[in-house]
């Protein structure tokens, strides 16, 4: 069976750590890591994602703006993005995730089971 490449942006080492630890535990599951916005828009661009995870705040480019730029490009515009926030965002986060084209939004500290479920549920 061919593995679901999920990309990851993250900057917080403990999560890159949480994310290996917990796609490890899943089958056919391939992460690919970039620790800033523009690192990880270029990866994005240049592989070929199942799904990808998105923090909010990342250095060079934040979460909003690189989603953004992903669904304006036709090869990304059905991939399913779930963003991952450390703080409280002023405003209705709904609005906000949903315009910049997020799939999911999850807060931190994440409830495991359900992310994994979600994960799932996207993959397939």
């Amino acid at each position: 069976m061919k593995k679901k490449k999920i990309y990851i942006i993250e900057d917080d080492e403990k999560y890159i750590e949480f994310y290996i630890a917990l796609f490890d535990q899943m089958e056919n599951i391939k992460p690919f890591f970039a620790n800033t916005g523009d690192k990880g828009l270029e990866m994005i661009k240049s592989g070929e994602p199942d799904l990808c995870i998105i923090d909010y705040y990342l250095p060079n480019l934040d979460g909003i703006t690189l989603c953004k730029e992903l669904r304006k490009i036709d090869k990304f515009k059905n991939i399913p993005i779930i963003v991952i926030s450390s703080s409280p965002l002023k405003g209705n986060k709904k609005k906000i995730f949903e315009e910049a084209g997020f799939d999911k939004w999850y807060e931190k500290p994440l409830n495991i089971k359900e992310f994994r479920e979600n994960v799932k549920a996207l993959l397939s």
